[in-house]
């Protein structure tokens, strides 16, 4: 640790040494002045435009304002060459070059904007953001006007990009890896502290773009053995007073209501995000089970589930643009949330005719008992996050220093209480219930550097400082003789579970180019040190381990259409908080899930060659990749000698996996785009458990066809078709799937506001189906988590710009 902390101080050091004093600033006599005033085609004044002024390469905004009541606007900046951009809506942008002296006032006169719709018949004022930008390092699909998932969530968004599946539970899939780290806006986030169902709380309505880097290089987190998933939110800074609101409503219940705002003047950009959203889902599912032992028995198991949650949220902030190419941002987020959940269980027990293991033969079979069991749960959550962020540019925009500080904390409340009657027999009903309380902490500091090394390199170099805890009370109670009592340890543990994670890292990357050949070397240390424990039984585990993780790209651009590259990372996938707690669910009597405080992280070695082609219309990504992991984490069902099953995470397997996956992106027409991919990989699992083999051997093919055309005036139809093919798990099988969705919308009010209908899962056909097939035993389940749904979403924006930020 010593070591550790001696390698960060000096990398600080390091970086202080280059990057130079940044104290010394032009004072306001140095400045130059820009005055002028904006008026209309007919010479009325435009107030509240935008002025804003740019570096001369037109990628970064050096200050600005808006216009006053009489059109008016000044501006000072320092001495130099810039571009000066005025633009309002529905008006055309207007820029000119300014060549500024210390000391001077530049009167520009008046600015006369003209109106959009005069232009029409000359130029195409607006162009659009091609759907998918592939590059070698990663893949980035423009969302923000996908349609199909309009008045949804993260997880409907990413279930339409390509290379990612959403499973029922919302675990989320990169080319069939689950290791996969989700960041958001590039950082980590607490919405994916538990698993990544928490993207159900993010609307999709502000989410700008995803992103996908399946090799990452050293300058990332080491987490995740599948890669990364990073979802940009909107990140519009328009000077002036902007933003939207919109609405949506759906069936099954689906509603919501939502703002973003931003305000920007002089050197401060506030911005806000405030969103209030009620959800009913309904969801079913079924299970049978054949037993062969001591005894043979068989049951089917029903469920059927309505939930409902309620959420709020606020998002707020501000921009400090401060002098020398300075940006220092303070942002807070607030989410309040309450769940309840209605599930009715019913389990038939049957008496096959003779002893061995059954599949799906039970219709002749006697009826031994009918058990009904019913469960309301309701959970509570409240998140909050309090974030610093510092930015500053030296000597041009390749030249940086950042840092990122970071305190997120939060409560979760959870409690249940469960019936179970036996309609035959003279059994009385049973009476139980839980409680959960849990409560987190979680302290994050980052900081990277980056500067050009002479003609065509350029050294990064960063480190990260993370301490995550949690504390979890958790009860079983049941009714006995009229009196709340704690249950014999076989029907779970009642225990208070604390949780205590610290991740330190460095990490450097050096690259460059030489002739039509470039390259990327990096590497990154990371200490990790996680300890459980109960404190009533006193067990617990510590685990301390320190890792290099290197990173190597090479790629070579044969010219500017046609690039090769191969590619190689080290990685590794934590397991989350709650895969660690002890505590037994027993929502359901005969299917439980219990967590395991010792697993161990998974490793893995990555593997990629890619060929990127381009051309007028179109382009593709082919690529090859190989992965091997270790200690890989699965979840392993076990029956007991009552018939219980017990599902939990172990270590289980080591696993090959290969692949090829083709992505591509091609305008078929004017106004007609289509996109699609197709992973084709095979893996190999093998391990032991409990003196058992446990092994797979399985191909799997995924793929989606995604089509977008505009017509008409302002009119959108998009529609997907997404296929998952059938899958050997080391236990049994998993069935295949196909879906398909639509969406269509329309533009109103001169382009500020649109309305769209879109329907999901089109046919119905979206569920699990699988089986697990043991030598003394046979379980087959199915599960819809959801059903058709249709979404009606309306926008509408105001101000200087199309969208706010989030």
């Amino acid at each position: 640790m010593k070591k550790l902390i001696l390698l960060i101080a000096t990398l600080v050091l390091i970086c202080g040494a280059f990057s130079g004093p940044v104290y010394a600033q032009n004072s306001s006599d140095e400045k130059a002045e820009v005055i002028g005033t904006i008026q209309d085609s007919d010479g009325s004044p435009v107030p509240n435009a935008t002025v804003a002024i740019y570096n001369q390469a037109q990628s970064e905004i050096l200050t600005g304002t808006s216009s006053l009541e009489d059109g008016s606007f000044s501006l000072k900046v320092d001495p130099g060459s810039y571009v000066l951009q005025v633009s309002y809506i529905s008006y055309r942008t207007y820029r000119t070059n300014l060549d500024l002296s210390a000391g001077e006032t530049t009167d520009i006169e008046n600015v006369t904007l003209q109106n959009q719709e005069a232009m029409l018949d000359e130029v195409i004022v607006e162009g659009e953001q091609s759907y998918m930008q592939m590059n070698f390092d990663s893949r980035s699909f423009n969302v923000g006007k996908d349609i199909t998932s309009l008045g949804g969530s993260a997880l409907d968004v990413l279930d339409n990009v390509p290379s990612i599946t959403v499973d029922y539970e919302g675990n989320v899939a990169l080319r069939g890896n689950s290791g996969v780290q989700v960041l958001i806006n590039g950082r980590p986030s607490s919405l994916v502290r538990n698993g990544t169902e928490a993207l159900n709380s993010i609307p999709s309505n502000v989410i700008e773009e995803v992103e996908i880097i399946t090799n990452p290089s050293a300058r990332y987190s080491a987490e995740g053995t599948g890669g990364i998933i990073n979802i940009k939110l909107v990140d519009d800074v328009t000077l002036g007073f902007n933003g939207s609101v919109q609405a949506n409503t759906g069936y099954p219940q689906d509603h919501a209501l939502g703002a973003n705002l931003n305000y920007h003047k002089n050197n401060i950009n506030w911005f806000g995000n405030f969103e209030i959203e009620y959800e009913n889902d309904p969801a079913s599912g079924s299970t049978f089970q054949s037993f062969n032992g001591d005894t043979t028995y068989a049951y089917r198991e029903i469920t059927e589930q309505d939930e409902t949650e309620r959420e709020g949220s606020a998002y707020v902030g501000a921009d400090f643009y401060l002098p020398a190419n300075q940006i220092l941002t303070f942002s807070t987020r607030i989410s309040l949330e309450n769940e309840e959940e209605d599930s009715d269980v019913r389990y038939t027990d049957y008496s096959p005719d003779e002893p061995g293991v059954y599949r799906n033969v039970f219709e002749s079979w006697d009826i031994l008992q009918r058990v009904n069991r019913d469960d309301i749960e309701e959970n509570r959550e409240n998140d909050f996050d309090v974030r610093l962020q510092y930015e500053n540019r030296f000597d041009g925009s390749d030249h940086r220093l950042t840092a990122d500080a970071d305190f997120e904390f939060g409560t979760e409340d959870q409690n249940s209480n469960l019936i179970q009657l036996v309609q035959t027999g003279d059994v009385n009903p049973l009476n139980q219930r839980t409680f959960s309380d849990e409560r987190y902490r979680e302290m994050r500091f980052d900081t990277d550097y980056e500067r050009p090394l002479g003609r065509n390199g350029r050294l990064e170099a960063g480190m990260r400082l993370n301490f995550d805890w949690m504390d979890n009370d958790y009860v079983i109670e049941e009714q006995q003789n009229g009196f709340w009592v704690t249950p014999d340890s076989n029907l779970g543990i009642s225990d208070n579970f604390t949780y205590y994670e610290n991740v330190n890292a460095v990490y450097t990357t050096v690259a460059g180019e030489n002739g039509k050949f470039s390259y990327q070397l990096g590497v990154r240390a990371e200490n990790t040190r996680i300890q459980t424990e109960l404190d009533r039984t006193g067990e617990g585990s510590d685990q301390n381990y320190l890792d290099l993780f290197p990173s190597a790209f090479l790629s070579y651009t044969l010219d500017e259409r046609n690039s090769f590259q191969i590619s190689y990372s080290r990685r590794i996938d934590r397991p989350w908080s709650r895969m660690l707690l002890p505590f037994t669910e027993i929502a359901d009597t005969r299917n439980r899930r219990v967590g395991n405080p010792g697993l161990r992280p998974e490793f893995g070695n990555s593997f990629e060659a890619g060929y990127l082609r381009y051309w007028d219309t179109g382009s593709l990504l082919s690529s090859v990749y190989y992965r091997h992991r270790t200690d890989v984490i699965e979840r392993v069902s076990t029956i007991d000698g009552q018939g219980i099953t017990t599902r939990r995470p172990i270590n289980l397997a080591t696993e090959d996996s290969w692949g090829v996956e083709f992505s591509a992106d091609q305008e078929l027409f004017t106004n007609m785009q289509l996109s699609g991919s197709l992973n084709i990989f095979q893996s190999d699992r093998e391990g032991e458990y409990q003196d058992q083999i446990y092994s797979s051997s399985t191909g799997r093919v995924t793929g989606r066809l995604r089509v977008r055309y505009q017509f008409l005036d302002g009119w959108n139809l998009q529609s997907y078709l997404n296929y998952r093919s059938a899958q050997q798990t080391t236990q049994g099988r998993r069935d295949g799937s196909f879906f398909m969705g639509s969406g269509i919308s329309k533009d109103l009010l001169n382009r500020r506001a649109s309305i769209s209908l879109n329907v999901r899962d089109l046919f119905n056909s979206r569920q699990y189906e699988g089986e697990i097939i043991n030598p003394n035993s046979y379980t087959d389940s199915n599960y819809q988590w959801s059903t058709r749904s249709f979404r009606l979403n309306f926008r509408y924006n105001f101000g200087g710009a199309n969208r706010g930020r989030r």
